[in-house]
């Protein structure tokens, strides 16, 4: 991933930006901080200077989780 790349994180359901133009370590400090809150669905734009990460908030039932 090139050092210039800027991401933001979009909730799909509700197209609400959890975090805007940040770099990889704001993208990864994100992460640390929420990876029990938001499951990451797809990255949009991965090759512009703008990728969107677009992630969702309703995580699969447990018994579904076997099947992910």
């Amino acid at each position: 991933m090139h050092a210039d790349i800027r991401y933001s994180v979009i909730l799909e359901r509700t197209g609400q930006t959890l975090l805007a133009q940040a770099d990889l370590q704001q993208l990864e400090a994100f992460w640390d901080a929420h990876d029990a809150e938001y499951v990451g669905l797809r990255i949009e734009d991965e090759q512009s200077r703008h990728a969107r990460v677009i992630v969702t908030d309703q995580l699969p039932a447990e018994e579904d989780a076997d099947l992910v």
